[in-house]
């Protein structure tokens, strides 16, 4: 199986990880002017080694036989980072955080298996197993990541991941049983 390309935040953070790379990029980008590769080597005895990895890693460009930090490497890395992982809350599990926007859901999934995994993301991030909940806890929670409360409660009450009372007062978290 062929290797896949690493991120392009995770290859900065590499390239700047080692402290004399660092050391090279900073001196790049605190120049006034773009900077000869000799005087690099004047001052850092192993510039060349370090200027490989950093112009790898895209935060390095050429003009005229100097060197100039490429500050939209960063830009491009964030924008590659929002589009693998696009504005999910950090514990979001990563196969439903593509359905959010903004740190919200963005849009409920058609797919049956598609809707189950994010409704049992949430019964697992925001409701406790060991623990009764009123009508109005379940709705501003659920409120608190899409738009359609109403509609995310129904789905997790006919998905089993919720119970209530009869007269709908009191909910309960409970285990579903697998998709068919």
């Amino acid at each position: 199986m062929p290797a896949q390309p690493a991120e392009p935040a995770h290859t900065i953070v590499k390239a700047l990880a080692d402290p004399e790379r660092l050391r090279v990029f900073a001196e790049i980008v605190l120049a006034d002017a773009p900077v000869a590769v000799a005087d690099l080597n004047a001052r850092h005895p192993r510039a060349e080694r370090a200027l490989t990895r950093l112009f790898e890693a895209g935060l390095l460009t050429r003009e005229d036989g100097r060197l100039r930090a490429a500050p939209e490497a960063f830009r491009d890395a964030a924008a590659a980072a929002r589009a693998a992982r696009p504005d999910a809350p950090a514990d979001v599990a990563p196969e439903v955080a593509p359905l959010y926007s903004g740190g919200r859901i963005a849009v409920r999934p058609v797919n049956r298996r598609t809707r189950v995994a994010l409704l049992n993301d949430l019964a697992g991030r925001l409701f406790a197993f060991d623990r009764v909940y009123t009508e109005r806890e379940i709705t501003e929670a659920l409120a608190a990541e899409y738009d359609d409360p109403l509609q995310l409660r129904r789905d997790m009450i006919d998905e089993l991941l919720l119970e209530r009372t009869e007269g709908g007062r009191e909910y309960r978290r409970r285990e579903a049983p697998p998709i068919p």
